[in-house]
């Protein structure tokens, strides 16, 4: 969490950057504020994409279901880069000291908006995109309270953990730092189209975990099909495409700054390898049974 300590800190001092630069004459003060504050944007955005690769190479590696004789390496991706239904049944019924319960989720939306709401209220920036973006959290906050049902062998690796935990207050960094540092001017449209995309997405992605919460298996039963929903009749995981979507929402009301479009490539990578390999095990799982036309991402493509 230092992290974000240190970048919430050096934005800060660049708030009147301009005006000590003015009273600033020594090639030292300079260099503190104004030179390094005009690289947050790079730093962020090095961080989005350094994850997005860091999780990208090792699901390429499960989704062309390479095997290797080393073990250690297979034990790895399982046990720490799969969860919930994801991971080997034997891997999972075996809790190991590193594994966290998946209802600790809960905790990246709390973490989330005791950080953000503050961050909103400091700078008063960026209002639509900020406030649609809090939305979005008190939703998935009030999901887990009260939609979700997490089994009791359902769990995450310590590492989701930790990057689910940073995920929400380094978006908030990321809207900050995308609107201090562009001075492009966003349309009305641009607000339009990404309210709608926002209520559309938001509004299928919480059906959609209604109907897996309706469908959550039990102590003696299998992993049920879902169904009795549109959007599954096209996508074994719309909920995963609906995230996608959301995001789509905050970069059209953004300032299409580096850092931000590094956090879009981030959520898609993320979201498409959650969906592949989810599809996937749908697949391996009920052979015949599964509904050929489903998808993991583009309808009747892939």
């Amino acid at each position: 969490m230092w992290w974000i300590i240190f970048l919430f800190l050096t934005i800060v001092t660049t708030d009147d950057s301009e005006e000590k630069f003015k009273q600033c004459n020594n090639q030292q003060c300079i260099l503190i504020q104004c030179y390094f504050p005009v690289h947050i944007n790079l730093l962020i955005s090095f961080f989005w994409l350094s994850i997005s690769a860091g999780i990208l190479v090792p699901g390429i590696w499960l989704l062309i279901d390479s095997k290797t004789n080393l073990n250690i390496i297979n034990i790895i991706l399982q046990r720490f880069y799969l969860f919930g239904k994801l991971k080997n049944e034997n891997i999972n019924k075996k809790k190991f000291f590193t594994d966290i319960s998946k209802s600790y989720f809960l905790h990246f939306y709390i973490i989330g908006l005791l950080i953000n709401i503050p961050l909103f209220l400091i700078y008063r920036l960026s209002y639509f995109l900020y406030l649609i973006f809090i939305c979005h959290m008190f939703r998935r906050l009030y999901e887990c309270l009260y939609i979700h049902k997490f089994g009791q062998n359902s769990t995450m690796s310590f590492i989701h953990y930790f990057i689910g935990l940073i995920h929400y207050p380094f978006v908030g960094l990321t809207i900050i730092i995308d609107n201090k540092y562009s001075n492009r001017n966003i349309s009305i449209l641009n607000y339009f189209l990404s309210l709608l995309l926002f209520i559309i997405a938001s509004y299928i992605q919480y059906n959609v975990h209604l109907i897996l919460a309706k469908n959550h298996r039990t102590k003696t039963e299998h992993y049920p099909i879902p169904n009795n929903y549109w959007a599954f009749k096209y996508f074994s995981c719309p909920n995963y495409i609906a995230e996608i979507f959301i995001y789509i929402s905050f970069l059209l009301v953004s300032h299409f700054t580096s850092c931000f479009m590094s956090l879009t490539i981030w959520v898609i990578i993320n979201q498409c390898l959650s969906a592949l390999l989810s599809h996937r095990w749908y697949c391996q799982h009920y052979g015949e049974m599964y509904p050929s036309k489903r998808c993991a991402i583009i309808p009747y493509i892939l």
